[in-house]
């Protein structure tokens, strides 16, 4: 809940909003290794962030330079309506 509590709010891989209110859902935030444990990663702060789920499951066990394994995820854009407002 740090993540939330200091305004996390976009995946800051892709930039979708994060999700806090529902798990498993491809906007929900999950913690995620820089490097992952399976390469020998630690589960201290500095080796974890919180990314969206759709970008985590992507990533997998991969280290290192993320965009390129991102690159093929088109960036959703959040459009803000009003009361009134037609799409």
């Amino acid at each position: 809940m740090l993540a939330f509590e200091s305004g996390l709010t976009r995946c800051p891989l892709c930039g979708t909003w994060l999700n806090w209110e529902y798990s498993r859902r491809p906007d929900s935030p999950e913690p995620d290794h820089v490097i992952p444990y399976s390469q020998g990663g630690t589960d201290t702060i500095e080796n974890v962030r919180v990314i969206c789920r759709r970008c985590n499951q992507r990533l997998g066990a991969r280290a290192g330079n993320t965009v390129k394994a991102l690159a093929r995820r088109p960036v959703v854009r959040s459009v803000d309506l009003q009361p009134g407002d037609q799409w």
